[in-house]
C-alpha cells in the first residue's frame, strides 16, 4: 500500500472507532430514556422505553373508574400507541446524525462520487463470480443441488 493511501485508511479507521464510540453513547443514553403520554381527560398516563417496553400505567384520579370497559381499553390502545410514536420519533432524531456514515466512508476511499459512478456502472457490466466461475444466482438446467 502506498503511504498515501495507508494514511487515508488509518484517518478513516479512526473515525469509524470514534463513530462506533459515539454510536455506543447514544445507544446507552436511550437505553435510559423514555417518553410520557397523558390522555386528553389527565385520566391515564404510559411511560414507554425507548424499546418500545411499556414502564408504567398510571392512573391518575378516578375518572378512569367511571369509564366503560370498552372506553378503557380503546384509551389504553390510544395512549400505547401515540407512545409508541413518540418513540420511534425519538429515536430516529437520536440517530440520525449517523445516518450516512458508510456512504461518505465509501465515497472517500473511492476518491469522490464520481469514482463512485464509475465502480457502481462497472459493476453492472461483469457478473458476480461464484465458485467454479459461474455467475451467482445462475445455475444450469442440468445441475443438481446435491454433490453425489
Amino acid at each position: 500500500m502506498s503511504p498515501g493511501f495507508q494514511d487515508q485508511v488509518d484517518q478513516m479507521m479512526g473515525r469509524l472507532a470514534e463513530h462506533r464510540n459515539q454510536l455506543m453513547e447514544t445507544q446507552a443514553r436511550l437505553a435510559k430514556e423514555t417518553v410520557k403520554v397523558t390522555s386528553k381527560d389527565r385520566a391515564i398516563t404510559v411511560v414507554m422505553g425507548t424499546r418500545s417496553d411499556v414502564r408504567e400505567i398510571k392512573f391518575n384520579g378516578d375518572r378512569y373508574r367511571s369509564m366503560a370497559p370498552a372506553e378503557l381499553g380503546r384509551a389504553l390502545v390510544q395512549l400505547l400507541e401515540q407512545a409508541r410514536a413518540d418513540v420511534h420519533e425519538k429515536v430516529n432524531r437520536a440517530v440520525a446524525p449517523f445516518t450516512g456514515f458508510g456512504d461518505e466512508v465509501r465515497e472517500s476511499m473511492l476518491g469522490g462520487t464520481e469514482a463512485l459512478k464509475a465502480m457502481n456502472e462497472a459493476r453492472k457490466l461483469w457478473p458476480q463470480q461464484g465458485p467454479g466461475g459461474t455467475a451467482f444466482g445462475r445455475r444450469g438446467e442440468d445441475e443438481d443441488e446435491t454433490d453425489g
